[in-house]
């Protein structure tokens, strides 16, 4: 099931999940439901981002996957790899998210978009090397940067993204942001109204 190489069994989702689902392709649908419900939710801000601490990161991890993994809303304490790609070591992980949202929360403004793209893809790579999570690292963190994005006067449309081409320029990215900032570029326009 697991798409991670971890220093853990294969199985960890379908051991430890909340509904004791021990099909792998049953989970994966669970999955998909609650956090769709959730996301749903988020959507409707019903739920909301209070600020963009670790805190309110970690929150809406919890709010994402609460029904479905007991681990929501917690660091991971195992490596991952994937594919070729190693994310950051589990004792790392605290003190490289400080670092993170130090730079989030001093960020200055963006004077145009090309300078949101450049910073949106930055820190969407950076966030993607901590990996912090065993599981739902990309859709936290699309949904935290994008509510992040709006409040700053900047709209991402992520769902107009081609996957396979957003995949591979975030494989790119860890050594070269130019192709996702283009994506970022293409995605990303002024709100119309207010946050």
């Amino acid at each position: 099931m697991d798409k991670y190489i971890s220093s853990e069994n294969d199985d960890f989702l379908l051991k430890y999940n909340l509904l004791g689902v021990t099909n792998e392709e049953l989970l994966m649908e669970a999955e998909a439901l609650t956090f769709s419900l959730r996301a749903a939710e988020f959507v409707r801000k019903q739920y909301k981002v209070s600020s963009f601490d670790i805190q309110s990161f970690k929150d809406l991890h919890r709010h994402f996957f609460q029904d479905i993994y007991p681990f929501a809303g917690k660091f991971r304490t195992v490596q991952l790899m994937k594919g070729n790609t190693r994310f950051c070591q589990a004792q790392y992980l605290d003190s490289y998210a400080e670092q993170i949202f130090k730079e989030l929360a001093e960020e200055q403004e963006w004077s145009t978009l090309e300078v949101a793209a450049k910073r949106l893809a930055y820190f969407k790579t950076e966030l993607n090397m901590l990996h912090p999570f065993r599981e739902g690292n990309g859709r936290t963190i699309r949904s935290f940067l994008h509510e992040y994005a709006r409040s700053r006067g900047i709209e991402w449309q992520y769902d107009q993204l081609d996957r396979t081409e957003y995949i591979n320029a975030m494989i790119r990215a860890v050594t070269d942001l130019s192709d996702l900032e283009l994506l970022f570029r293409q995605t990303i326009s002024y709100t119309d109204r207010p946050i």
